[in-house]
């Protein structure tokens, strides 16, 4: 697996690779769910605190769409990107 972190845009066999690989979250790397998106106000606070908490220390990236399991990338977790779009997440 080419170095995930090195990559300026990334393609769906990137994530598929994270899975079949079993790559560990990590203080630069989370997983998260598509559970985790909603229109909730106490999922749109919890998204703030991620993004805060990157942005707080070393970086990193978020990965919306994929199921942990034992902090490891374990399936894909589909999001709809109608509802929950880049700007959306933006706002």
């Amino acid at each position: 697996m080419r170095n995930f972190f090195s990559q300026e845009n990334y393609e769906q066999r990137d994530i598929l690779e994270l899975i079949a690989a079993g790559a560990e979250e990590s203080i630069n790397l989370d997983f998260k769910a598509s559970g985790s998106l909603d229109q909730l106000d106490s999922r749109k606070n919890e998204i703030s605190k991620d993004v805060s908490a990157f942005a707080n220390s070393d970086g990193g990236i978020i990965i919306y769409g994929i199921a942990e399991a034992n902090h490891k990338a374990a399936a894909l977790s589909l999001i709809d990107g109608t509802v929950y779009t880049k700007e959306w997440l933006e706002q």
